[in-house]
């Protein structure tokens, strides 16, 4: 796999666990909000500050007295063709693994699932939809559609969220997409945050609290629990 970054521990990106985080190299979506450019542009990507597979392996074995799971972002993941063999070897040391995706390849989440290699998903949903193509440059949406049925029939924990940036995304979108996710345990609205992006010209700002709150409980007639992070 190609290893952009590498965090330790971390106690807030995996629920109830002690976890370390790897961050992989290259996405298959160009969304013009997102905070990680340096790991999905390739032109950005530092070879030299870059982590073999082995030397992850080999601190998660030191480590495993006091780490409880692995969460595996990027990046996709999913585009790691190796990723399968690599959570195997997570998994053969007793970690809990969590994956973040974009659920662009329902064809390796199935994979991942079916051979027990996850036990926590995380799928990010950019925008409703109807209108996907506008957040992050896809047209065709049936691989969003069939990695969303996956993940909320799988018996896995998991949680849907999308990032909502003012400029780009609506108050409305929200209940678009908690139609577009109905029925769902946990869905996450995510503040946008004043940082470097993909596209620093797209001018996006974050919503006020009041206008996540409104969002949130307009969300929460679709999900069985919706919360503000």
């Amino acid at each position: 796999m190609v290893i952009g970054g590498f965090q330790p521990v971390t106690l807030l990106d995996y629920p109830q666990k002690v976890a370390a985080i790897i961050f992989t190299s290259g996405c298959n979506m160009r969304c013009p909000f997102c905070y990680n450019y340096k790991l999905v542009l390739p032109e950005h990507l530092d070879k030299e500050k870059s982590f073999e597979e082995k030397q992850i392996l080999s601190f998660l074995k030191k480590r495993k007295k006091y780490l409880d799971g692995l969460v595996i972002t990027g990046g996709e993941p999913t585009i790691q063709n190796d990723l399968p063999s690599f959570l195997g070897e997570v998994k053969e040391m007793g970690y809990s693994v969590k994956l973040d995706t974009n659920g662009l390849l329902p064809e390796v989440l199935k994979k991942l699932i079916s051979q027990k290699l996850i036990d926590y998903i995380a799928m990010d949903i950019k925008g409703p939809l109807g209108e996907y193509s506008k957040y992050c440059g896809i047209e065709d949406t049936s691989n969003i559609k069939e990695s969303i049925a996956l993940v909320m029939n799988s018996d896995l924990s998991y949680e849907f969220r999308t990032t909502f940036a003012k400029g780009l995304h609506s108050i409305e979108d929200a209940v678009k997409i908690g139609k577009d996710i109905k029925g769902a345990e946990l869905y996450f609205l995510q503040g946008f945050r004043d940082e470097p992006t993909l596209n620093p010209k797209a001018r996006l700002v974050g919503f006020t609290p009041a206008e996540m709150e409104k969002m949130r409980m307009q969300c929460e007639k679709f999900v069985k629990k919706c919360s503000i992070r």
